[in-house]
C-alpha cells in the first residue's frame, strides 16, 4: 500500500483542457487539493449549498475551514512555506500565497474580525504552524468576495434553485465518480 505521502495527482476532466502542454506525470493542483491527498482523506463529491459574499450560492465541502492569521505578513508567509512543503513533495501547485491570503474585512457578514483568512481548506486538511491563529469555519458570506480569487476546486455554483443550507453534488470539485474532477490519485483514494 502506498503512503498518502507518495500519492501523485494527475489531471483528469476539464483540468486537461484548461492546461495543455502539460507533460504527463506530472503533478498539478492547488493547495487545498495537495493538501487533502497529502492527508490521505478521501475526497468528497457532495457539499452544503452556501451563499458567497458575492451573493451568488455555491456548494462547499461540510466543516470546510479556513486558517485565520493576525496579519498580512504571516498569511503570506506561511502559506508560502506550506506551497513549498507541497512542492517538495513533488506537488507542483498553481496557487500563490497572493492570491489566497484575504483581509477579514472582505467579509464583514462572516464575522470575522481584524485578522487575514487563508484558503478554503476541506474538513481534516488542516496544517500544523505555529502562524495560524486559529481555523474559522467557512459560513455563508465567508467566501467569495466580488474580486477575489474564487477556488473552483472547492466550491462550485450551486444547481438552479438550490436553497441555502440543502446538500448538493460538487461537480467541479475533487471526486471519483468522474464528474469533471480536477485531480485523481492514480494509485487509487485513499481512505480518511
Amino acid at each position: 500500500m502506498r503512503s498518502a505521502a507518495s500519492t501523485r495527482l494527475s489531471l483528469s476532466g476539464i483540468a486537461v483542457a484548461n492546461r495543455p502542454g502539460l507533460t504527463r506525470g506530472v503533478a498539478v493542483a492547488s493547495i487545498a487539493g495537495a493538501v487533502l491527498a497529502l492527508s490521505g482523506c478521501a475526497p468528497t463529491e457532495e457539499g452544503v449549498v452556501l451563499e458567497g459574499a458575492d451573493g451568488q450560492k455555491y456548494v462547499v465541502p461540510s466543516d470546510a475551514e479556513r486558517p485565520m492569521y493576525s496579519s498580512k505578513e504571516d498569511c503570506i508567509a506561511d502559506v508560502t512555506e506550506q506551497i513549498a512543503v507541497l512542492e517538495k513533495q513533488g506537488q507542483d501547485i498553481v496557487d500563490t500565497p497572493e492570491e489566497l491570503c484575504e483581509p477579514s474585512s472582505n467579509y464583514p457578514r462572516a464575522g470575522y474580525t481584524g485578522l487575514w483568512l487563508g484558503p478554503l481548506l476541506f474538513a481534516g486538511s488542516r496544517w500544523n504552524s505555529s502562524r495560524v491563529s486559529g481555523w474559522a469555519p467557512v459560513p455563508s458570506a465567508g467566501f467569495a468576495a466580488p474580486g477575489s480569487r474564487l477556488q473552483s476546486d472547492v466550491v462550485s455554483p450551486a444547481p438552479a434553485g438550490a436553497t441555502t443550507g440543502e446538500r448538493a453534488p460538487l461537480k467541479s470539485g475533487f471526486g471519483s465518480s468522474g464528474k469533471s474532477g480536477f485531480a485523481s490519485s492514480k494509485s487509487g483514494t485513499a481512505g480518511g
